[in-house]
């Protein structure tokens, strides 16, 4: 996953080119974080339960997925061209990161309420690539968003944020 980083940081700030390389190492991400959760089922002294190794994989991934916005954003701010704040393309950029770091920010405690936060993400990212070219023209939100969105259905559908009914 440092690997997966690495290769994201050499797209957007040291070779910046057209960004190829960055797709095809979000296996690398995934890859990792499945290491990672069998590191965590056979480190541990005792037997995890159920929603343990859950929480464990979405939590790695979600802590990436926030690294990777962040230079994401760092990357935006120094190469791309500056937007008008007063304009609504300028003022869903911001609203977009704050949707995410909310619902990263609740992952760990509110699963239910982080899921519905980055479903609005997506939402969000939807409605401003498709309206304007201001936000389009930045990258490719939609296609770096599914995994959002797909965090986002995860914790929203999530089994273990129901009550369990006592007898």
């Amino acid at each position: 996953m440092i690997m997966n980083i690495g290769i994201w940081i050499n797209g957007l700030f040291i070779n910046r080119g057209s960004g190829g390389e960055i797709v095809l190492a979000v296996p690398l991400l995934v890859a990792g974080a499945f290491l990672l959760l069998g590191w965590y089922k056979t480190s541990r002294t005792f037997k995890p339960s159920k929603k343990q190794p859950r929480k464990f994989i979405l939590r790695v991934l979600v802590i990436n997925y926030f690294i990777l916005y962040l230079l994401y954003v760092i990357q935006d701010i120094i190469y791309s061209a500056a937007i008008d704040f007063m304009t609504l393309p300028g003022i869903i950029l911001p609203v977009l990161l704050g949707l995410f770091v909310t619902g990263f920010i609740l992952s760990w405690d509110h699963e239910l309420y982080a899921g519905f936060f980055l479903l609005a993400w997506y939402g969000l990212a939807l409605f401003g690539t498709f309206n304007y070219f201001e936000i389009s023209n930045r990258g490719p939100h939609i296609l770096f968003g599914i995994a959002i969105l797909i965090h986002g259905i995860l914790y929203a559908t999530n089994p273990y944020n129901k009550k369990s009914k006592s007898l």
